[in-house]
């Protein structure tokens, strides 16, 4: 009998490629997310900071320009933080969007590998029926000689 080859291997190399390209996308996606929510904490933090300075100024006496100054620092950081915190939405959509092409591709490779392993198994089975039908028919052949050799001693004699 022929040694086992599984028919698909190449249909499952190139999934086993996509997967791989499709998991880098979904890594860089991931990776600009990251970013994007460490820009919004940088932003929370430095308005945050501002807030305490405005509030340390206003106990001590600052000047309406100071006071100006901050409310303006603070509000542009306020706005910065909603463009940051809808690039995070976008990009957590990005990602999750990724995701699912991912499972998808994974799902489809994971069949090929199924199916691999299911036609291994079909080629044992196979090969032990047809090892065993070897068996057999060596048996039988024995079997068969010495019928043809027990009927020759008893024509002899």
């Amino acid at each position: 009998m022929e040694a086992f080859k599984f028919s698909l291997n190449r249909v499952r190399n190139y999934k086993s490629q996509v997967l791989d390209k499709e998991k880098k996308v979904l890594g860089t996606l991931q990776r600009k997310r990251d970013e994007i929510l460490e820009k919004v904490e940088t932003l929370e933090k430095y308005r945050d900071d501002k807030i305490a300075e405005l509030s340390f100024k206003q106990q001590k006496g600052a000047t309406m320009s100071e006071l100006l100054s901050f409310n303006y620092l603070i509000e542009n950081a306020r706005l910065q933080i909603q463009a940051a915190l809808l690039e995070l939405y976008k990009a957590e959509e990005e990602v999750e969007a990724q995701r699912q092409v991912v499972i998808t591709v994974y799902q489809e490779k994971t069949g090929m590998d199924k199916l691999e392993e299911k036609q291994v198994e079909e080629y044992r089975l196979l090969e032990a029926k047809s090892a065993e039908n070897e068996i057999m028919q060596v048996i039988s052949n024995r079997m068969a000689d010495k019928s043809r050799n027990s009927n020759s001693i008893s024509g002899i004699a």
